[in-house]
């Protein structure tokens, strides 16, 4: 492990192979050209080293769009809730929560059933016993009753406001702690706590701490007007089609995934865990921190998703962890590996066992499933 910033260098200086290193570009490259991807943009590092930064494609699908470039702006989407984790984990270490504290004590209107024994670490790790539809439907039956919604506070987005407000009274379908289930739903309401808990807007909050810090520059909740032009749009039929790239989707802070990076931004925010916690000079997190959040928190507990079940979950604060299990991001992972994806194709990997992280930014379509192929391509050119 070291503390370096990433900065460009050859592959051969960090024991890769120029020759797969090549492979690999052209490889995304032919995607792009035979449309299994509209575009994409990707970075490759190891031992802080970039030895692939490229971006291949139109920003938008209009006709004589410009032409992706490396600094254009994605929707992380899911992405977007490592960067939330990170928030709650800083405000930890800050002394101002502890993950086992329930959320009611901070959001007193998270009300129901056993609700008093949800906790910070519950939602982390998508175990709090609710499920998303059941959020969804809550909220519908909440609005079509007339509930009425108060003002948000100046620090609260409108839209997370109300749908936050909706769902407090939503009840749980299982105990906290006994099943892993996806919930965006929980990292909005971890948002609102770090809205709570500091007194600022969780974009205010990641800025000031997070994101000035390690000068990521172009990574917003919310995008400024500025920076719409950077924008990448996909064709209304692609997943997440009808709302990212959107004015709407660009200025709305979920803390779950509403957030906007590029792939250079991203690579520095997991260099920083890949470091841990420590980027250049700047120091974000403790290296205890770290190893808490890239580690298996829910060892045992299994979990559901897309009707499959998994023994175990795997999961960490804000991190999708290995371990045994296999999943979407390529068959050569090792057990250490931890990543987040994002609706839409994005995603991040670090894998501390080679110093190595790559941020891959495809637009998924359903000709073909590229980010399992660009891990196990990324590992084929380590050469020690």
């Amino acid at each position: 492990m070291n503390d370096s910033k990433l900065h460009e260098g050859t592959p051969e200086q960090v024991g890769m192979r120029s020759v797969r290193v090549d492979y690999l570009e052209n490889r995304v490259k032919q995607w792009v050209e035979e449309g299994a991807t509209p575009a994409a943009a990707m970075l490759v590092a190891r031992k802080g080293v970039i030895v692939s930064h490229n971006a291949y494609g139109p920003l938008t699908p209009d006709e004589g769009a410009p032409r992706l470039e490396k600094d254009s702006l994605f929707p992380l989407a899911s992405l977007t809730k490592p960067l939330t984790a990170t928030c709650i984990m800083i405000l930890v270490e800050d002394g101002k929560l502890d993950l086992f504290d329930p959320v009611n004590r901070f959001i007193p209107e998270f009300i129901g059933e056993e609700k008093a024994a949800v906790n910070l670490h519950h939602l982390l790790t998508h175990t709090s016993g609710l499920r998303p539809d059941d959020v969804r439907e809550f909220v519908i039956k909440q609005e079509q009753e007339g509930v009425v919604v108060p003002e948000p506070e100046p620090t609260s987005h409108p839209n997370g406001h109300k749908y936050l407000y909706l769902g407090y009274g939503t009840p749980l379908w299982k105990p906290p702690g006994t099943e892993m289930r996806y919930l965006d739903y929980g990292y909005q309401l971890l948002g609102e706590i770090v809205r709570r808990v500091s007194g600022q807007s969780l974009q205010h909050f990641a800025a000031e701490r997070i994101f000035a810090p390690l000068g990521m520059k172009d990574t917003f909740y919310t995008v400024p007007d500025a920076w719409f032009g950077r924008a990448v749009r996909r064709e209304e039929s692609l997943v997440g089609g009808k709302w990212f790239g959107t004015p709407a989707a660009l200025r709305d802070p979920s803390a779950s995934g509403g957030a906007y990076s590029t792939v250079m931004d991203m690579a520095i925010f997991g260099q920083m865990f890949l470091n841990g916690g420590r980027y250049g000079n700047t120091r974000i997190l403790s290296p205890i921190t770290v190893r808490e959040m890239v580690k298996n928190q829910i060892p045992g507990v299994p979990a559901t998703s897309n009707g499959i079940v998994f023994r175990e979950g795997s999961w960490g604060y804000g991190w999708n962890v290995r371990s045994m299990k296999q999943d979407d991001s390529g068959c050569l992972r090792s057990a250490r590996a931890y990543d987040h994806g994002g609706a839409g194709g994005v995603r991040l990997l670090i894998e501390p066992e080679y110093d190595l992280l790559w941020a891959y930014f495809p637009i998924v379509t359903d000709k073909l499933y590229t980010r399992n192929l660009f891990h196990n391509m990324v590992m084929s050119c380590i050469d020690e």
